[in-house]
């Protein structure tokens, strides 16, 4: 059963336990739309995705490092905390993303690092503890096998762009990621720009201005 955290002081004890911030999540987002509303049609098709998608890793990073380490094996772009048992990976969700409604799924299939991390949760999950909080000494030589894997899913919606933080558990028959453990939904972004009424100065009255000849 999915667990989903939707109230603002939920989610601020969840992530807080993961020692994140909501508003810091939200600003790394932010940096994603911005990477990828800067681009234009003379950029490759893939590059606005791609542009996005490395903007919030790089984000995700210069926030956690150095007290969290990065990890690019098997170019899994992953951030990892000081205790190897959480990591973090950014990807793109379908329309279901940050909805309460309905479940989310990512946009495109994953390759064979994202099945690692979703069955290491599995595993994980079906031992009588967690270890997505639990943190553990530092020579306790946690392994791969050990890490939760969490997902901030991203949608740029037509006038928003919504987020979640989220454990993935399961994948289908096409390879997106598909089943969820835990879901902490985060504030959306809008992206309309906010209307502002500006009105025109009033016209001036007429100046006369005497001109005389000096004597």
């Amino acid at each position: 059963m999915t667990q989903i955290y939707v109230e603002e002081g939920t989610i601020e004890d969840r992530l807080a336990q993961l020692g994140l911030e909501e508003d810091r999540l939200i600003e790394i987002v932010r940096r994603g739309y911005v990477a990828f509303s800067s681009c234009t049609p003379n950029d490759p098709p893939l590059y606005p995705g791609f542009s996005a998608w490395a903007a919030m890793v790089r984000g995700l990073r210069e926030y956690l490092l150095p007290a969290w380490s990065r990890c690019d094996e098997n170019n899994y772009s992953l951030v990892v905390n000081s205790s190897g048992t959480v990591a973090i990976a950014v990807a793109t969700g379908d329309d279901a993303t940050g909805r309460v409604d309905c479940s989310p799924t990512t946009k495109s299939s994953k390759g064979p690092s994202t099945a690692d991390a979703v069955n290491s949760n599995q595993l994980q999950l079906e031992l009588p503890y967690v270890f997505d909080a639990a943190p553990a000494a530092a020579d306790d030589g946690v392994s791969d096998e050990k890490r939760m894997t969490w997902i901030l899913l991203v949608h740029r919606a037509r006038d928003e762009v919504r987020c979640e933080l989220s454990l993935p558990t399961s994948m289908g028959t096409d390879g997106r990621v598909d089943g969820w453990r835990k879901r902490i939904i985060l504030k959306a972004i809008p992206t309309d720009p906010e209307v502002i009424d500006i009105t025109p100065p009033q016209p001036l009255p007429d100046i006369s201005v005497d001109v005389k000849r000096r004597a």
